[in-house]
């Protein structure tokens, strides 16, 4: 009885403890309007985490009337893709690509353990264009 008594004091202590350590909590508006617009604004359109690296395919827009076209107001877009290795000391990386007139992307066409190879098409839809990108940790390129 004595023991069980001792452990549920011990237990109760730990948990004051515990509880009572943590750090305020806190609120704090980000003032980076770049980081703003991208959580508010981008759309994951793609994504692979085989291997040993994370890819995120985001959509952007660029706003009304940024696609050149004369009538209307559409809108031209860039892609955000974001690398990431799966390690303890992560490294990251964030490319973006553009402009693009309503991009959508096809497939992964080659997936390798540190590199990741995937085909976009964007244009117009009588005249749509193809383009194949490759990335890892270090750069995106068009292939």
């Amino acid at each position: 009885m004595k023991i069980t008594t001792t452990l549920i004091l011990f237990f109760t202590i730990f948990l004051v403890q515990i509880s009572s350590g943590q750090n305020e909590l806190k609120i704090e508006k980000s003032e980076n309007s770049r980081l703003i617009e991208v959580l508010n604004n981008s759309k994951l359109i793609a994504e692979n985490s085989e291997g040993h690296l994370s890819v995120k395919i985001y959509i952007i827009d660029n706003g009304s009337g940024s696609s050149g076209f004369e009538e209307g107001h559409e809108v031209s877009t860039n892609l955000l893709v974001a690398v990431s290795e799966f390690d303890e000391d992560l490294n990251q990386n964030l490319f973006e690509f553009g402009p693009l007139y309503n991009p959508n992307f096809i497939q992964w066409s080659k997936i390798n353990e540190y590199e990741r190879e995937f085909e976009v098409e964007h244009g117009t839809y009588d005249a749509r264009k193809m383009v194949t990108l490759k990335v890892n940790i270090i750069e995106l390129k068009l292939n």
